[in-house]
């Protein structure tokens, strides 16, 4: 071998084992928690996560109780600003699908006389979202991109796509830091 073929090869090397570090620094992601809309059957959560392309392996657990999951009451889009004004309004986070918006209210929520009342008056029902823990990879504790986690950038763009779904209320990512 010359210098330059060498120098060339040590070179691809370093790189090589740059962009191996730089990956093992990344955000990793082990699961992804999805609360589903009121109603969601564990085979519709199944069929809805197979239009999507996760590139592992994964498993649901359907109806976790990894977290109590929140309350959501669906408002068409010409009621939300007439419901922001009222004093017995509440909500965490409000998100648009659609014609309609999904208020979701805090998983300690506990609705009171007033609210129940405010939602009568309105035609609006309360709801509880279903919780789905999906633990991507085969379960085992060796965190290996591509078979045991993915990369945040990758959950990421998964997320998006599964939030633009009618069933699906809110995605969230379980990281492990790199």
């Amino acid at each position: 071998m010359n210098k330059i073929s060498k120098a060339v090869v040590v070179f691809i090397v370093f790189l090589t084992l740059l962009i191996l570090m730089m990956q093992s620094q990344e955000v990793k992601v082990a699961g992804l928690l999805i609360q589903f809309e009121n109603e969601t059957t564990e085979p519709e959560a199944k069929a809805i996560l197979e239009n999507y392309n996760i590139p592992v392996n994964y498993t649901i657990n359907y109806n976790s109780n990894i977290s109590r999951g929140m309350y959501y009451i669906k408002v068409d889009e010409d009621k939300i600003n007439e419901l922001r004004k009222d004093e017995n309004w509440t909500s965490v986070v409000e998100l648009k699908k659609g014609n309609y918006n999904i208020t979701m209210l805090s998983e300690e929520f506990v609705p009171d006389e007033n609210f129940l009342t405010m939602l009568e008056k309105n035609n609006l029902h309360l709801k509880k979202a279903v919780v789905c823990y999906i633990q991507l990879g085969d379960g085992s504790t060796d965190w290996v991109v591509g078979e045991n986690c993915i990369l945040e950038r990758d959950a990421i763009r998964i997320e998006n796509e599964l939030e633009t779904n009618e069933k699906v209320l809110i995605v969230g990512l379980d990281d492990i830091e790199g």
